[in-house]
């Protein structure tokens, strides 16, 4: 299923996770006993499968109404193991469980506002798994305005995320560069 969804994510240019991001998934749901997932940004869903292959229990957030439909389909073989919550996650006032991760990997420059809005459902002893942090390590002075910005945002979230007084966060130059941030007192 994985090669299938990959070759078509390929063929219709759209982002999903590279082999070196799902090796480091692997071992982080290896190394912290993940159980149960929140993903943020499900687009065709290769990261949530990847993960409840993985024997996770996902729950994922996707708001693009094209994704949604080929998640739901790519879905089908998976729906005792992933949950799919349709709409923006930035705007979803429902009930969540307590998650033994987040991943983030959806809209760029809003990550610090998913951090924000979602942290508070991450298990003690959790952690939160982000990537795309180098952004395809691009220079800020040969790209646009609006690609500018988003490095920019990118940047601020990176240093929110290294002077947080309740985390502390690893980043690993793995893919287009994750992180793993854990509550202190955990």
């Amino acid at each position: 299923m994985l090669k299938s969804l990959k070759q078509y994510a390929k063929d219709h240019s759209i982002p999903i996770i590279c082999d070196d991001g799902l090796l480091f998934l692997k071992d982080v749901i290896d190394d912290y006993h993940i159980k149960n997932v929140l993903e943020i940004g499900t687009a065709i869903g290769y990261s949530a499968i990847f993960m409840a292959e993985q024997g996770c229990k996902v729950t994922t957030f996707e708001r693009n109404e094209k994704m949604i439909v080929q998640a739901k389909e790519n879905f089908k073989s998976y729906q005792k193991h992933i949950s799919l919550i349709c709409g923006d996650a930035l705007i979803y006032d429902q009930k969540l469980d307590q998650y033994d991760m987040i991943f983030i990997d959806a809209a760029k420059a809003q990550y610090q506002k998913f951090f924000d809005k979602f942290s508070p459902f991450l298990k003690k002893g959790g952690v939160i798994v982000c990537d795309n942090l180098n952004f395809h390590h691009l220079d800020p002075n040969k790209v646009n305005r609006n690609t500018r910005q988003l490095i920019r945002k990118i940047n601020e979230f990176k240093v929110f995320l290294k002077e947080h007084d309740l985390y502390d966060t690893q980043f690993y130059d793995i893919g287009d560069g994750m992180s793993i941030t854990k509550r202190v007192n955990d």
